[in-house]
């Protein structure tokens, strides 16, 4: 019999879920580091890098988010992320990242705090030294005081750091569905991004991560696969899709779901994370979109 899996949280701002400890490559490294140097690691990214990171990286999983560790190998951790649910495994999604960047969950309190800025970052104190910067957009974490404008909040490994209350909100697990409005301006806050495969951080993004965090910022838990972001929620008809509703885009030869965004106007206006693009981007869609564009997913409040 297996031991039973333990759990871990992140430490650092963004771990990536790589597909094994062998898929990272030597440019990868500042995305390994602890802490991890994401916008090193994202200045690293030319077209052809991001292409080859197809197959490498799934997901980004943001600090404090915690796993299920199912194996230790050579540095690195076999583990579920539980709030990234997925068809492929029912406990989270599975993958492999450094175990340098674990740590034991934070202490719990009786409240939370999620970001609502693209980035921002973990002072020493109230307006002090900065110990982590890129803290993403979504993350939540532990409040434990309030100070000059500032909120102390737990960390993975015992650690308390502060972050700036305009740049947070109280985090309500489960509750109310955002409206079609708050979801258009969350994702309207990315415009611009560029597009990383497996991305689900305020500086880097694919398409699905897109209404992965930002459900996450509001409270709900989601997929971060487009093929499983169309299961969501009721079907919307093209005709009928609105502001705030999902697209689903599937390829017309395979039939597979491939691609997903936040509508913003009509059927034909979709902000989304673009490979094409290499960027997130809003307005009339291509050709090519709108001819895959089948269907919606509405999941939200009026």
């Amino acid at each position: 019999m297996s031991e039973p899996a333990q759990t871990m949280a992140v430490a650092v701002s963004a771990a990536g879920l790589w597909t094994s400890p062998d898929a990272a490559r030597t440019l990868d490294a500042p995305a390994l580091d602890t802490p991890a140097r994401l916008r090193a690691w994202a200045r690293a990214q030319g077209p052809d890098e991001r292409r080859d990171l197809w197959g490498r990286v799934d997901s980004q999983l943001l600090l404090g988010e915690t796993v299920l560790v199912r194996e230790v190998r050579d540095g690195w951790a076999r583990i579920n992320a539980p709030a990234q649910p997925t068809r492929k495994d029912p406990r989270g999604y599975p993958g492999w990242l450094p175990l340098a960047q674990l740590a034991a969950p934070a202490e719990r309190t009786g409240a939370h705090v999620v970001v609502t800025e693209q980035v921002t970052d973990l002072r020493d104190s109230p307006g002090g030294r900065v110990v982590a910067d890129d803290v993403s957009y979504a993350t939540v974490l532990p409040a434990r005081r309030r100070q000059d404008g500032y909120t102390e909040v737990g960390l993975p490994g015992g650690g308390t750091g502060w972050l700036a209350d305009k740049h947070l909100d109280d985090h309500r697990a489960r509750g109310p569905l955002p409206t079609g409005e708050q979801l258009v301006t969350a994702a309207r806050l990315f415009l611009g991004l560029m597009y990383l495969a497996g991305g689900t951080h305020g500086l880097m993004l694919d398409c699905s991560g897109l209404p992965h965090l930002i459900y996450r910022r509001f409270g709900h838990t989601v997929p971060r696969d487009a093929s499983d972001l169309a299961l969501l929620g009721e079907h919307v008809e093209v005709a009928d899709l609105a502001p705030g509703d999902l697209a689903v885009f599937q390829n017309d030869e395979t039939g597979d779901v491939y691609h997903t965004g936040v509508c913003t106007g009509g059927g034909q206006e979709v902000l989304h994370v673009s490979q094409t693009d290499w960027a997130c981007v809003d307005g009339v869609l291509t050709e090519r979109r709108r001819r895959h564009l089948v269907s919606g997913r509405r999941l939200r409040s009026a």
